[in-house]
């Protein structure tokens, strides 16, 4: 009874404090969603403690129900018209920045800590993007253009890429701390044949659930049951995704591409109807990620942070710059896209989560500890500058008019 009277006491109040905070947010010209995040830190337990450590992982769920909304809703802006015209210039694009990213903070943090493997660990960190912040800043500004497509292509994959790099680089970096497994290599190659499997997995259920939802829809013309039905198969997908252990985001994103490219007016009725559902979903899921705050964890590891995110912010922009450039993209994606790709939480979570105790198993306690108390530090921080840089990427591009 204790964790239902939180839970719904949680629901009512983050949206009416995330209302007051996103409106100072708008007064001084910051995207709303870093309004949501200051309401979180207020609400966790760094400040009032209303929300504990403990409890946000009890709230869970609204992390994946988030993710999984956005996956569909990037699928749904992937129609493959669009897509074939920039197929080049999003492989290019994708290919180099997540590269940028890996080798310049590899590099960087290697020389700062005096710490190879540990340099190589964080690259591979690096190349994760947050879509949930861009797809909440697009929207919010109802930005459109080849930047915007380019952008919904690359933070859709992004996440793919990284867990492979992560895959590759976390038994190297082992072999590097003196981990001499003589079956490293083969352990990597039996690592990138599961994941993709799983990838393979993930995709055909996505196609056979959007053939599926499509064929439903087109008999559907009432706005309130084609709601109700697709957020029936999304939370379905979640619940399989959970089950199978795959990645909701990947199998909802599927399903929207084939929602898209099978009948574009039925499936924007659905994407239409959610847009008046997901809302407060997106807050709650915002005011979690700044409820993360810890600051004593922020004081002792900002500084290590803040290079970070620069090396980062760098590699990725450098890297969307010479992708651009050698795949011949228009000069609003090689100078702005970079700036689009600030943002990370998710699976970079995840993955310095695997990472560590991956490292606490082997006796690197110390070490485990580093990586995850500064991406935590990371995420706080790069998810408050992330969507300003993104909105000026917007606007600069001509993609964001409202």
């Amino acid at each position: 009874m204790e964790n239902l009277s939180f839970f719904l006491i949680f629901l009512g109040l983050s949206i009416v404090v995330a209302l007051i905070f996103s409106r100072g947010a708008t007064l001084i010209k910051s995207p709303l969603i870093v309004g949501y995040i200051i309401t979180g830190a207020i609400l966790g337990p760094s400040i009032t403690g209303f929300i504990g450590f403990d409890k946000i992982k009890s709230l869970e769920i609204v992390n994946i129900v988030t993710l999984s909304l956005i996956g569909f809703g990037i699928g749904g802006a992937l129609r493959w018209k669009e897509i074939k015209k920039l197929g080049k210039v999003i492989i290019f694009t994708l290919f180099f920045e997540s590269l940028g990213a890996f080798f310049l903070v590899g590099i960087i943090l290697s020389i700062l800590l005096n710490n190879i493997p540990l340099g190589i660990i964080f690259g591979a960190l690096a190349v994760a993007t947050a879509p949930a912040a861009t797809v909440e800043v697009i929207k919010q500004y109802k930005a459109k253009g080849s930047l915007t497509t380019t952008l919904y292509a690359i933070v859709g994959l992004d996440d793919i890429l990284a867990l492979l790099i992560f895959i590759i680089a976390m038994p190297i970096a082992l072999v590097f701390f003196g981990v001499r497994d003589a079956g490293a290599g083969q352990g990597i190659l039996h690592a990138l044949g599961l994941a993709g499997l799983e990838t393979l997995i993930t995709i055909g259920i996505g196609i056979a659930v959007g053939f599926i939802l499509m064929l439903v829809i087109k008999r559907m013309h009432e706005r309130v049951t084609i709601l109700l039905f697709s957020i029936g198969v999304i939370l379905l997908n979640c619940g399989v995704a959970e089950t199978l252990n795959l990645s909701p985001i990947l199998l909802n994103m599927t399903m929207g591409i084939v929602a898209v490219n099978l009948n574009a007016i039925n499936s924007r009725k659905i994407f239409s109807a959610l847009g008046d559902w997901s809302p407060p979903v997106y807050v709650w899921f915002f005011v979690l990620v700044g409820a993360r705050l810890d600051l004593p964890t922020l004081i002792k590891y900002g500084g290590l942070a803040i290079v970070y995110i620069l090396a980062r912010s760098t590699g990725k922009w450098i890297g969307c710059f010479v992708g651009g450039h050698l795949s011949h993209a228009k000069n609003s994606i090689k100078k702005y896209l970079g700036f689009c790709l600030l943002d990370q939480a998710g699976i970079a979570i995840g993955l310095a989560l695997a990472a560590s105790k991956t490292l606490e198993k082997i006796g690197f306690s110390e070490y485990s500890s580093q990586i995850m108390s500064t991406i935590t530090a990371t995420t706080f921080l790069v998810m408050l500058v992330g969507p300003i840089f993104l909105k000026y990427a917007l606007f600069k591009s001509g993609d964001a008019k409202v």
